[in-house]
């Protein structure tokens, strides 16, 4: 009975590997105004600034035409400009008129029908919500 929950347990780690290969983990995303190809990674905690007014931005669509939306705007500290986020920070429900300092993280997860490995940020801690 251990030999067979051995192999039960290795095979898990065997195939639990291979699922992870052959992903698409990189991403080309814009670093201070120039393309950069950035690998996709998990981040357990960092802090950013979310500002009081969302941004006008360009979406895509699921059928891939560009669709205009509003996005968050957000800054990590040290930086002068905000940038926006084309996406949603799960469990974080924004206010207009207010400024947050939020802790996030970010976890690599694969897209639904395909090997592309997508960022998705999550809400740790509302560390300041400020009234502007």
């Amino acid at each position: 009975m251990k030999k067979l929950a051995l192999a039960a347990l290795m095979t898990t780690f065997a195939l639990s590997g291979c699922s992870t290969m052959g992903m698409d983990n990189e991403r080309t995303m814009v670093v201070e105004g120039q393309p950069m190809n950035v690998k996709v990674v998990n981040i357990p905690s960092f802090k950013v600034e979310v500002a009081p007014r969302k941004a006008v931005c360009d979406l895509t669509a699921s059928d891939g035409n560009k669709i205009e939306s509003q996005c968050l705007q957000y800054r990590q500290a040290g930086q002068r400009n905000f940038t926006s986020l084309n996406g949603n920070i799960q469990g974080f429900t924004y206010e207009p008129n207010y400024r947050y300092m939020l802790d996030v993280r970010q976890e690599a997860v694969t897209a639904e029908g395909s090997n592309v490995v997508q960022p998705v940020w999550m809400l740790n801690e509302v560390i300041s919500k400020t009234a502007e």
